[in-house]
């Protein structure tokens, strides 16, 4: 940063390198003279800049998923760029976790979502992606036009006759089944064969001729359309697709039966091409298996291809025979003492207290039978035993074969494939969910899902966590205000995040501010502080920061007068801090037009007043000490609402829309560039400031470029 005092003592060499160059540039846009000359000088006689600087449009956004059966709020998020990807050698595609979202947030209930939305100025033509497994990974476009953009998701899932799908047989189990336990055909068992002792199924389909009847003496053990509405509701929140599922759920240990009680469980549904095999276990934990030879596998579903999933005809052609299970249908879990011995006498329908329930999902069994109802996948590609997988709800049970899966999807530690997790209604009722990934290729655990009951059975699973999404943004300042500057903007630089936390229903419940401090060399003392509009009262506001090098959030009480928050006196002094501002809403926000916003801005305590710096155009706080708008190069003229603005085409400060401090940290930020105007390592920043925005609105997104 140039300070004054050689500011001054280079006025004459600034004067005559600006008559010179007015000499030579003849009939040049005399708009760029500053740019060519020096930061910050401007010409005489000019007005202050109009430009506000800022890198942020509202747009009017429509999303509308309504043509779906949701069972309630769909996520969706909104890009700049494609964030799928096709995964080589995988089935389906892949989100590409290297392309970050610019928006995020639900619909409502039926599906759709209008309303006006900050988005980066840049963004002129959206990819708006969602997950929900209900719709499937689905992604729409749009640009944006007179400050609107809309896209309405079309149903092209066209639902097949039903009749015509499943393949009738002799009503028992011909399969060959001793398949569903080699590493490849011919070679050696891993596990031991499973059981068929719950009863025979269709052949050519493998649906089960043991489902449980709904009766009225066995209401606790099936689940009611009114309860199946509120678990799919849940589906829809805990699963992406496409998308890594939280590890905590994959880790948890298996179902543990706090009393003896039967137990049933019930499909909610699968995504997935595959038709694979699904059996259960179970143990004690003093006599827990620990290779996949120790355990008892009982058939549960000999082909678990959704048929509510299956009939659909999908965009690429796939072809679906043999259904073998559909959403909703029960089937009432088995416990047989002698098991161990390999004798199904003296079967009862109660668990002991203390068991143990694990599940086993033998990916493309079914298919691998050698029957005429084979999967063919995606163009053919995917089938028979290209995975050759057995994926286990217990850590070190389950197994890839390298030689099936061609050294791709391997599984060295047999670390479970299943998820476990619970749904809580309003009356607190915990039901148990358990879903599969039956591959190695992603992580979104949705290609079988199912619940348990009875209803609180069970030892305590994690409940689903509230998605949480946040937007990020960077605030860049000089400090010489109203001063010219070297404008570097790199005097006090925050890095600021926005973050949202939604409940089961779509609802924000939590939003937070976080502000990290970076700059590169200054030698006067300034503070940070921000000011907080709210549209709502929140229940709370919680204050806190994260030292310098720390990863705990302290509790702290920063000094507020009204709505302004001061975070600290000492800018330099607390470089690396961030800090937080967390509200809390008892009574959730309907939308993101009710959100909070900042204004962050620095300052210097004068007695009673301030010496305050924001982003073009923003007002000042009450304690500004408004004698210094129109001293040196400031241009403010309060009567009109313009302030901290000046003639030329660098500003006093600005906030850059979806920013990273990553940018910065190898440009203004290093110690050997301080003095550099920002331009020279942001070359689009001059043609950016000179339009007034209208052109190479990404500049801050390529550097040196």
């Amino acid at each position: 940063m140039v300070r004054l005092d050689s500011f001054r003592s280079n006025l004459g060499k600034i004067g005559l390198g600006l008559i010179l160059a007015v000499s030579v540039a003849g009939c040049v846009d005399k708009s760029k003279y500053e740019m060519s000359i020096n930061p910050g000088d401007s010409m005489p006689g000019e007005v202050a800049n109009s430009f506000d600087f800022s890198t942020v449009q509202k747009v009017n956004l429509n999303v509308d998923y309504s043509a779906f059966k949701t069972y309630g709020p769909v996520f969706f998020s909104v890009y700049t760029e494609n964030p799928f990807i096709e995964v080589e050698d995988a089935p389906d595609d892949q989100w590409n976790e290297n392309v970050k979202p610019i928006y995020e947030d639900y619909t409502g209930e039926n599906g759709k979502f209008n309303a006006v939305v900050e988005l980066p100025a840049y963004a002129q033509h959206l990819y708006i992606a969602t997950g929900n497994f209900f719709t499937g990974m689905m992604l729409l476009e749009a640009d944006v036009k007179n400050g609107a953009a809309s896209v309405v998701a079309e149903n092209q899932q066209v639902v097949a006759a039903r009749g015509g799908t499943r393949a009738e047989g002799d009503g028992v189990s011909t399969a060959d089944l001793s398949k569903l336990n080699l590493t490849t055909v011919g070679k050696n068992k891993i596990y031991n064969d499973w059981k068929n002792w719950l009863g025979t199924w269709n052949s050519a389909s493998g649906r089960p001729d043991y489902l449980l009847t709904k009766t009225t003496n066995n209401s606790n053990l099936w689940i009611s359309d009114e309860e199946m509405e509120g678990l799919y509701a849940a589906v829809g929140t805990a699963f992406v697709s496409g998308s890594a599922m939280n590890d905590e759920y994959i880790s948890y240990p298996d179902l543990l039966l706090t009393q003896d009680s039967e137990v049933t469980f019930t499909l909610l549904g699968g995504s997935t091409c595959w038709k694979s095999s699904l059996g259960y276990y179970y143990y004690t934990d003093d006599n827990k298996p620990t290779k996949p030879s120790d355990i008892n596998i009982i058939m549960l579903f000999p082909n678990t291809q959704d048929g509510q999933w299956a009939r659909y005809a999908l965009k690429n052609g796939e072809t679906y025979n043999g259904i073998g299970v559909e959403r909703g249908d029960v089937v009432q879990l088995m416990y047989y003492p002698n098991i161990a011995n390999n004798d199904n006498k003296d079967a009862t329908t109660v668990f002991p207290k203390g068991t143990r329930i694990g599940f086993i999902l033998k990916t493309q069994a079914w298919a691998m039978q050698g029957n005429n109802y084979s999967i063919r996948c995606k163009n053919n590609k995917f089938y028979n035993n290209k995975y050759n997988t057995w994926c286990a709800t217990t850590d070190g049970l389950s197994y890839c074969s390298p030689i099936g899966n061609q050294g791709t999807f391997l599984n060295p530690n047999g670390d479970s494939r299943g998820a476990k997790f619970s749904y809580k209604t309003k009356n607190g009722d915990n039901y148990t969910i358990i879903s599969f990934e039956d591959a190695m290729d992603d992580q979104d655990f949705d290609d079988l899902i199912f619940a348990l009951k009875p209803v609180g059975v069970f030892a305590p699973l994690p409940e689903i966590a509230n998605k949480k999404s946040s937007t990020t943004g960077v605030y860049a300042f000089e400090d010489l205000w109203p001063n010219k500057g070297d404008y570097d903007l790199n005097d006090a630089i925050v890095n600021a995040k926005h973050e949202k936390e939604f409940n089961d229903k779509g609802k924000i419940i939590k939003e937070t501010f976080y502000l990290t401090t970076y700059q590169n060399y200054v030698e006067l003392t300034n503070g940070l502080a921000l000011t907080l509009n709210t549209k709502k009262e929140p229940s709370s506001i919680a204050m806190k920061k994260v030292a310098s090098g720390s990863t705990e959030a302290e509790e702290v009480s920063f000094t507020k007068d009204g709505n302004v928050y001061y975070l600290t006196e000492d800018f330099n002094g607390e470089l690396g801090t961030t800090y937080i501002l967390e509200l809390t809403y008892t009574n959730p926000l309907e939308s993101s037009a009710d959100l909070a916003s900042i204004q962050p801005f620095i300052y210097r305590s004068e007695g009673n007043q301030n010496w305050e710096v924001h982003i073009p155009m923003e007002a000042p706080t009450a304690k500004m000490n408004t004698s210094y708008f129109g001293k040196g190069d400031d241009r403010s003229n309060p009567s009109d609402g313009s302030y901290f603005v000046r003639q030329g085409n660098y500003p006093f400060g600005f906030y850059l829309k979806n920013a990273d401090i990553s940018a910065f940290e190898e440009t203004i930020l290093k110690r050997e560039n301080e003095s550099i105007s920002i331009d020279k390592f942001f070359p689009g920043f001059l043609d950016w400031s000179i339009s007034g925005g209208t052109t190479n609105q990404d500049w801050y997104l390529r550097p040196n470029q």
